[in-house]
């Protein structure tokens, strides 16, 4: 799907209808799905800071009995409004129709002062990881062209670097993208994270188009119906010049993935799916590379608009591609991207789809004309939110029929599925967003931590 999203940050916390018998909300510091919220009481007034994608915001407020904790915080000269409700073990913070569930620490089992003699380690790190454990953690995106808040997040493997930034292109239909490598210091396979654009072509146009040309947002060329041409097209001039003169080995449609995306285009229009193969030496090694690329073909009688929809690539040294593949699955399936990012580009879209884009031509426009609508724009583009991260889910989850080699887990603390690469005898997760895969059977991640870890489950 196309790289979108944009607002300067209301920062997300909890709501909930309370009932009569509601539970006060613990005091402390709870953190998880990317917030870090503060609680402080005295009677029943509470105060507090909730963190998010790099920014503060100071909170008030009160308990009732029946309504539950309520209270404001204040960003970029308006207020608005959270809850928070305790359900079961995880705390709710609700704001502008957003959730985040904050797991409560169980209560404590033996001696904590005891817990530190066995080499507990402070600071919230973990303690040591056994031989041959796979760890992941949390890369945060922020857009610097708006506030510098969070945009998209991911899971990579802990050790390799990440590199780009995500780029707007105001006279574009698609007003962003992300250009970024990760790539891993050892072996120096990469991810790379390919552009995303429409397309037009208009078969009898009133006056002469030439291809390339950028009309009313999308660029002019003739509908590609075949991937491998569409990388050769596109990709080789520019984003990927090494692979000119690369010898194409194999190329493999991925039906599922175009099942996943006709459906949520509405089945209206021709999807294309493939992973093509590729083969180049650099630095005198052969080395090989898998592009993958969704089209999706919407053809009237007289205009056809088409997109590349998704298109990123994995890169290794010769032999080492297909062990590496499940990993860099991983880190491109649970891509997410903030609510705030999405309900902000949508706005901005909707501008430039109204011809208004003239006034959102540097970043600084763009961030005064969200900004001062915010919490309008979030409400009207979060149900967009909603159904575009689920159909994500279930195009990511679709990936698994054609990589070996992963595994589908639940997050106990998001309620969301992750694939992870299999092989491994447990998958631990904990609130900060990272992962560990151990192939020690017995491990705990629990044992010489002060951070709590809980095992996933295997969805099948």
């Amino acid at each position: 799907m196309h790289l979108i999203r944009n607002i300067v940050l209301v920062v997300v916390l909890v709501a909930s209808v309370c009932r009569a018998d509601v539970v006060p909300p613990p005091v402390g510091t709870f953190s998880g799905e990317g917030l870090k919220l503060t609680l402080a009481r005295s009677g029943n007034s509470y105060t507090g800071v909730a963190e998010l994608g790099g920014s503060k915001f100071d909170l008030k407020g009160t308990l009732d009995a029946v309504k539950g904790l309520r209270g404001t915080f204040a960003s970029a000269g308006a207020t608005f409004e959270w809850t928070a409700v305790v359900e079961g073990k995880v705390l709710k913070f609700s704001t502008g129709g957003s959730d985040y569930l904050l797991p409560m620490p169980d209560e404590p089992r033996e001696n904590p002062l005891a817990r530190k003699k066995t080499g507990k380690v402070e600071g919230g790190k973990a303690a040591a990881t056994p031989e041959g454990a796979l760890k992941f953690t949390r890369l945060s995106i922020k857009d610097p062209g708006i506030n510098n808040i969070e945009a998209i997040s991911f899971l990579i493997p802990e050790g390799w670097k990440a590199q780009g930034e995500i780029k707007w292109f105001p006279d574009f239909s698609v007003l962003a993208n992300l250009q970024m490598t990760v790539t891993d210091s050892k072996s120096g396979a990469q991810i790379q994270y390919l552009p995303v654009q429409n397309f037009t072509w208009v078969e009898h146009p009133v006056m002469p188009m030439n291809e390339g040309v950028n009309y009313m947002g999308n660029i002019v060329h003739r509908p590609i119906r075949d991937v491998a041409e569409f990388i050769k097209v596109m990709f080789v001039p520019q984003a990927l010049p090494h692979l000119n003169g690369a010898r194409q080995i194999n190329t493999e449609e991925l039906t599922k993935i175009e099942e996943l995306v006709s459906k949520a285009w509405g089945g209206q229009s021709q999807v294309k799916a493939s992973r093509v193969r590729y083969e180049f030496d650099r630095d005198g090694r052969p080395w090989e590379e898998d592009v993958y690329v969704v089209l999706v073909i919407g053809a009237g009688p007289e205009i056809t608009i088409w997109s590349d929809t998704s298109a990123y690539s994995f890169r290794a040294p010769k032999g080492e591609l297909d062990k590496l593949t499940p990993i860099m699955t991983t880190t491109v399936t649970t891509a997410k991207m903030s609510q705030d990012w999405y309900s902000g580009y949508m706005y901005v879209q909707q501008l430039f789809m109204n011809r208004m884009n003239q006034g959102i031509k540097n970043a600084a426009a763009i961030s005064a004309t969200v900004t001062k609508n915010s919490e309008e724009i979030r409400q009207m583009f979060s149900d967009s939110y909603k159904q575009r991260q689920e159909s994500q889910d279930r195009i990511s989850r679709g990936y698994g029929e054609y990589i070996r080699g992963v595994e589908t887990y639940q997050n106990p603390y998001e309620s969301r599925p992750v694939q992870l690469p299999s092989g491994y005898k447990d998958a631990w997760v904990n609130a900060n967003g990272e992962y560990l895969m151990s192939v020690q059977a017995g491990f705990d991640p629990n044992v010489g931590s002060n951070v709590e870890w809980r095992r996933m489950e295997e969805v099948k």
